[in-house]
């Protein structure tokens, strides 16, 4: 019997009840960690000390508020007085007056950043003389700011929507937590979140017309949703693209739900030389092929290329997938040949040959061998490529490539084309992510006789209930949408079909847990399915 593992999500009451915590980034991304913040506006937000309860006084005609880090400590100035000192922290900072925080010279898509829910203030971790800015909301509100900045709203409602679960599922379950001080940051690192003032109507329908749900894999578990620009009319199985996040092994353990997608089941597969080169060097019909990077050329002169690799196998060569490592340019040598090792299924390169008169470098990983090879200091838009050699005597070094990314799971690119096309984002998702089902997010209920609300969105009005039953506890009763249904639970898993009470839209459903004898370490586990796994 297969065993089911659960996460541990409390009971929730869709989207907006869900909390999520967003690190903050500058302008140009590149640092979490501040000394300084500025806040406008600031008659219409409430500032308070969390270690002392300490709030900040209000003055109406008040415009800025700066906080800085002093000595390890907080300092705030109200319009360039001290008005607070000495402060431990974190710093809480809530909208009275508006719904909206403002950071001041802070820019987002062009645009005044600015964001909804909270923003604390945190002393980091690894460096106590700075502090990461960290904006807590709702997780509706969050997807709100993400969806329009991953995608263009003018893919449609139902890319949109096959964009919106994939971005719930990676808030839910993110690859690695590489923050301590929040759970997901606001750059391309993590997924693009750029806050309130990015937000779009069409893309705000798509959030609400998924509410609640996620995508679960065959162990009834949330999938790691990765998704790329484009993929080149052929997505990669996860563990030609990514190592292992904790052992650093390369090529990683499989994900069964990530593996490599053909957009037309008349393609071969690409792992020889032959077929990638035949596949890149031509433009099949396929789902991202209106994509800009869907077929791409680059080229070096053989002196350009020497130049370029003697610097980047350096940088690289920090990563660890580089062997043996460059720590010198003048122990580069002069290129001699560059000779892919390893495809994976999509054409990928996942290991390649340098061969110079000093040394024989091999590369692994995918994001390492683009950037290796970079022109005009950008790196490769993707690692499916093939090389041609031109000319013996000055040789010059052309690459036929296709895709933007990683090419793991969904191309967004391709879900654009395929909503144009008349598909569904179910249709979407379930061509990109294999053997998926949609369903609420899982979580375990208590035996306490408190009703544990959750609200899902169902666009075909079907949608069955999955109860797993550790504790063996004997009944629970199941409300959905005002209707109450009885149900006797099996020792391990029971099924319900709700479907008969489900509306097309926005639908509630609570579990009551009827014992005689209420033991509060008792729990069911639960989520609701409203699309069941396609079969392939």
């Amino acid at each position: 019997m297969l065993a089911v593992i659960f996460p541990n999500f409390t009971a929730t009451a869709g989207d907006n009840s869900v909390p999520v915590r967003v690190g903050i980034s500058s302008n140009n991304f590149s640092t979490y960690l501040f000394s300084e913040i500025q806040f406008l506006n600031a008659n219409t937000i409430s500032i308070t000390d969390n270690a002392t309860g300490y709030s900040v006084p209000h003055e109406e005609n008040s415009k800025i508020i700066r906080i800085t880090s002093e000595n390890n400590l907080f300092y705030i100035y109200l319009d360039n007085n001290l008005v607070a000192k000495n402060l431990t922290g974190p710093i809480t900072i809530i909208p009275v007056s508006e719904d909206k925080i403002y950071i001041k010279d802070l820019k987002r898509k062009g645009k005044q950043a600015a964001y909804r829910g909270i923003i604390e203030l945190t002393r980091s971790s690894k460096d106590i003389s700075k502090f990461a800015i960290v904006n807590v909301l709702s997780l509706k509100n969050y997807l709100r700011g993400v969806v329009p900045n991953e995608m263009p709203v003018r893919f449609g409602l139902e890319a949109l929507k096959a964009q919106t679960v994939a971005a719930r599922n990676y808030a839910v379950t993110p690859r690695i937590k590489a923050y301590q001080e929040f759970d997901l940051c606001d750059s391309v690192a993590c997924q693009v979140y750029f806050g309130a003032n990015t937000e779009n109507e069409l893309s705000d329908k798509a959030v609400e017309e998924t509410n609640g749900i996620i995508a679960l894999d065959k162990e009834n578990k949330p999938i790691l949703a990765l998704y790329s620009s484009t993929a080149g009319g052929y997505t990669e199985s996860y563990e030609y693209a990514f190592s292992d996040p904790e052992t650093k092994q390369f090529p990683s353990k499989d994900i069964h739900y990530l593996t490599a997608v053909p957009d037309n089941k008349d393609f071969n597969k690409l792992n020889s030389e032959e077929e990638a080169y035949k596949f890149y060097t031509s433009k099949p019909e396929a789902y991202d092929d209106l994509s800009p990077y869907y077929r791409w050329t680059k080229e070096w002169s053989k002196d350009e290329l020497e130049k370029v690799l003697s610097k980047t196998l350096i940088a690289q060569s920090k990563t660890g997938f580089i062997k043996p490592e460059l720590k010198n340019e003048n122990d580069f040598g002069e290129l001699i040949s560059i000779k892919p090792i390893k495809r994976g299924d999509s054409g990928k390169i996942i290991e390649l040959e340098i061969t110079t008169d000093k040394n024989v470098f091999i590369v692994q990983k995918e994001l390492v061998i683009r950037r290796c090879f970079q022109k005009n200091g950008i790196s490769l838009p993707s690692a499916n490529f093939v090389i041609e050699q031109i000319n013996e005597e000055n040789p010059v070094y052309k690459f036929y490539g296709g895709g933007f990314g990683h090419g793991v799971g969904l191309s967004q690119w391709g879900a654009g084309k395929m909503a144009s096309l008349g598909f569904s984002y179910v249709d979407i998702l379930q061509h990109y992510y294999k053997g998926i089902k949609l369903a609420s997010v899982p979580c375990k209920i208590y035996a306490n006789r408190k009703m544990s609300e959750k609200f899902f969105y169902s666009d075909e009005g079907n949608a069955k209930v999955y109860i797993f039953n550790p504790c063996k506890i004997k009944k629970i009763t199941i409300i959905v949408n005002e209707k109450e249904i009885d149900v006797k639970l099996k020792d391990y898993i029971t099924t319900v079909n709700i479907s008969r009470h489900i509306d097309k839209g926005l639908n509630k459903i609570a579990f009551v847990i009827d014992e005689d004898d209420i033991d509060y370490k008792k729990y069911i586990e639960v989520f609701t399915q409203v699309k069941e796994a396609k079969d392939e």
